[in-house]
């Protein structure tokens, strides 16, 4: 039986991007792991939030001075800052416990920070770098801001984000810099989400949790290699008729595959155990 918070996530998912409401559907994920939630709530609470900004940022047209003051009021008066000591923290992930703790992950206190800026109609985007996620403030005049909610608003500069981008892809090619820095969709931040929670679910061996962070990633955009963690979830948990429609569509959907076979072998072994039961 499909429970109440994943009918509403499908129903926002099928939306088009400029149509999402990054929070409700953030809401929704919290809402169907815990088992229990309220997300008008929680949306009254981030208008709150924001109404109280307004009041903080008013008369401010320098972009500087009005990042100085957001980040004055979320970081010192409220008290929000990453959950350095206990990252891995599913809770960490669910947007309703974020407003509630005051701690978070960077994408979490991100959308947060979004969300409230979109409230005061702040030019800020997302900013998805590889192993991090920011929030920039975008200034043709003066310049971009690029603010660190997870480290209490503090600034990088262009030349950090770009040291960001080489750590990982070990290179600077500006092509791959100008595809990174471009501003993620809510659907791909959603999936970021999603991707952090089915990780701190596999590590803590909770994979009926991980395999539901899967499906709601397959229900915002069809990806092979989560058709495969679908399927290798649906293996472990006994689900063996479905995890064998998966890895053999994941074989076929992708031939060049370098775990191409080993799955092949797994699908094999789901085959012939399936066999011995019908």
């Amino acid at each position: 039986m499909v429970s109440p918070a994943r009918r509403r996530f499908r129903a926002i998912a099928r939306l088009p991007d400029d149509r999402i409401n990054l929070a409700e559907a953030t809401l929704c994920i919290a809402w169907e792991d815990q088992g229990d939630g309220n997300p008008l709530a929680s949306l009254r609470i981030i208008d709150a939030m924001a109404e109280a900004a307004r009041e903080r940022v008013a008369g401010r047209r320098d972009s500087r001075a009005i990042v100085a003051a957001l980040n004055n009021y979320l970081f010192e008066e409220l008290g929000f800052r990453g959950n350095h000591w206990n990252y891995s923290d599913p809770a960490n992930s669910f947007l309703d416990q974020v407003i509630a703790r005051r701690v978070g992950l960077p994408i979490l206190l991100s959308v947060l920070y979004l969300e409230i800026g979109w409230r005061l109609r702040l030019p800020v985007v997302g900013l998805a770098l590889p192993g991090h996620f920011l929030v920039r403030y975008i200034d043709a005049r003066e310049g971009d801001l690029y603010i660190d909610p997870f480290n209490r608003g503090r600034l990088w500069s262009y030349a950090e984000c770009e040291r960001q981008i080489v750590s990982f892809a070990g290179v600077v090619d500006p092509a791959l810099v100008r595809q990174i820095m471009a501003p993620p969709s809510p659907r791909s931040i959603l999936i970021r989400i999603l991707r952090n929670l089915k990780s701190a679910y596999i590590q803590r061996e909770q994979f009926e949790r991980a395999l539901a962070a899967v499906e709601r990633i397959l229900i915002l955009a069809f990806d092979a290699g989560e058709l495969r963690d679908r399927g290798l979830l649906r293996a472990r948990l006994g689900q063996w008729s479905g995890a064998l429609s998966d890895l053999e569509r994941y074989a076929h959907l992708a031939p060049q595959a370098s775990d191409l076979e080993a799955i092949r072998q797994r699908a094999q072994a789901l085959a012939d155990a399936l066999a011995q039961y019908n």
